[in-house]
């Protein structure tokens, strides 16, 4: 049926009708020997197949309807098959850039297959003609402009691009909203909790999950805040009950645990946020662990003892912030300590007098949600996210940070739609120039930090392609391009000059005395054409 040359493998192939001898795939040193050869057998025989170099796989289709993928030295069993052709498959082509099968079948009915996921992308059919009209005769893939062109009577072009992907999934890295988000520099994983208490872990350059645990602090449980240490090697989490447990990074094996209290209140000691201390001794561990209702805690943890201890405590002030106090007086207790840390122990003074509550709300509402610093090619650089938008934001800083501190210093160079939702955390990796999104959407993509280009999302079955490209593709629940802020021109600017040019009349007069005589000398060799 067809032959082929597959450069890659250095082999020539062949397809046939024959149940038996279906495809042949040898070298040319083969053609001077009488020795078997290599044959993938498959009911009813080939009528066409490729060749995917990114994936190492051959693909073939024929009458039985079924796509296959073999493995070039494995000829007993494909390691893969795409069923959903109603039709015999007359033509087969790759897109290796997103390693894609387009396959077409005799009824003109195309099919866009994954190749990693083994996923069905997209169907559509030539509707010029019925199916003995217009017989296509040969397909290819032109890789720079993303179409597919076919050839019958006539020459077709299909755009593929665009239609793969709106047919792509709304983002999903968890069912929930996103409740933290971490990176491991160290181990190069990010690191996600979800408000139903999933902690996951992702490798960075390829978005696969490492691992997962479930119900980390208990069956409805929410976790609401986590930290990891300077080595990488440990991490912690901290629910709305108050309990903190540590973790092992490496293998999500749980170390310690900080119990919840017998007398405490549901959603009384809930975490906002927790973070590692240096500890004065090895092997112990220093948290220090901020409450929503404003108490500072330092959680101790000792090597041979799995349970962590509050060992310094700073009085919550919030009650007192509310009743519209914009300070509150401290004084050093005289209570006894045990150990020595490195703050004082510490009570309120506590006044009599109150100032009347006032109806103003005790926080104000911020358009930035969140924010992060980086420096790329000696700028500096933040990212900040909107609260309902879910933009992103990149400015210039670094003229902004030199003295007088002028607002129009602050120079915003691009802004794009990074989720149709809140976002709660901004992370930029420094070493792939990449920014991490999470939102309350329960999604956490991925995105090219100095032009908006969308990367992916953890938890797609395909894996991450960080290098940069001139595709643009958008999350199917965005529809704004990123916009780019140039900078104004300095020549659009109003010149003042210290020696301006002034107009001289008697100078224009003594060139034009000067000019005349030399016309009419000039008019006296053409002398005019009599009519």
């Amino acid at each position: 049926m067809k032959i082929r040359y597959i450069s890659a493998l250095n082999c020539f192939g062949s397809c046939s009708l024959d149940s038996n001898h279906s495809l042949v795939l040898e070298s040319l040193k083969r053609l001077e020997d009488n020795l078997p050869v290599r044959e993938f057998s498959m009911p009813r025989g080939a009528n066409t197949f490729c060749y995917c170099v990114k994936a190492n796989v051959i693909v073939t289709g024929g009458d039985d309807k079924v796509i296959r993928l073999w493995h070039p030295n494995i000829s007993t069993k494909p390691v893969g098959k795409l069923v959903g052709h109603m039709f015999s498959i007359t033509e087969i082509v790759t897109n290796e850039k997103d390693q894609h099968v387009i396959s077409l079948s005799s009824a003109k009915v195309f099919r866009v297959w994954d190749i990693q996921t083994l996923s069905l992308l997209q169907v559509f059919h030539d509707s010029q003609g019925g199916p003995g009209d217009m017989q296509i005769y040969s397909m290819i893939y032109d890789a720079n402009h993303g179409m597919l062109i076919t050839g019958s009577s006539v020459m077709d072009m299909y755009p593929l691009t665009k239609m793969i992907q709106d047919t792509k999934q709304i983002p999903h890295t968890h069912e929930r909203e996103i409740n933290v988000m971490l990176y491991n520099k160290y181990f190069h994983q990010v690191l996600t909790i979800c408000s139903e208490s999933i902690i996951r872990v992702w490798e960075l350059e390829t978005g696969l999950q490492v691992y997962q645990i479930l119900d980390s602090h208990g069956f409805n449980i929410e976790v609401t805040s986590a930290a990891i240490n300077e080595s990488g090697f440990l991490f912690a989490t901290g629910a709305y009950n108050g309990t903190v447990r540590i973790w092992d990074f490496g293998s999500g094996q749980e170390m310690k645990v900080l119990l919840e209290g017998k007398d405490w209140k549901e959603d009384d000691h809930y975490l906002r946020r927790l973070m590692f201390l240096k500890a004065p001794e090895e092997h112990q561990h220093l948290l220090l662990a901020l409450e929503r209702n404003g108490t500072v805690k330092m959680i101790q943890g000792k090597e041979d003892d799995i349970y962590l201890m509050v060992v310094w405590e700073l009085p919550g002030v919030v009650p007192f912030l509310q009743d519209g106090k914009h300070a509150v007086h401290l004084r050093t207790s005289t209570r006894d300590r045990n150990m020595a840390l490195p703050f004082p122990d510490v009570e309120l003074i506590v006044e009599r007098k109150f100032s009347q509550p006032t109806n103003k709300p005790a926080i104000n509402l911020l358009r930035v949600n969140c924010i992060d610093l980086l420096q790329v090619e000696g700028y500096n650089l933040i990212a900040a996210g909107t609260l309902s938008e879910g933009h992103v934001i990149l400015c210039n800083i670094s003229s902004f940070l030199d003295p007088p501190h002028d607002e129009k210093k602050f120079k915003q160079l691009l802004s794009w739609r990074a989720h149709s939702l809140e976002i709660v955390k901004v992370i930029y990796v420094e070493e792939k120039q990449v920014v991490l999104t999470a939102s309350i959407d329960g999604s956490v993509r991925l995105w090219h930090a100095l032009n908006g280009h969308y990367c992916g999302y953890f938890g797609q079955r395909r894996v991450f392609e960080l290098s940069q490209t001139n595709d643009f593709i958008l999350p199917c629940d965005v529809t704004e391009y990123p916009i780019e802020i140039k900078e104004e021109s300095k020549f659009t600017e109003k010149q003042k000059y210290e020696y301006p040019l002034i107009f001289d009349r008697e100078q224009r007069k003594s060139l034009k005395k000067n000019i005349v005589p030399q016309i009419n000398l000039a008019s006296s060799f053409f002398p005019a054409i009599p009519k």
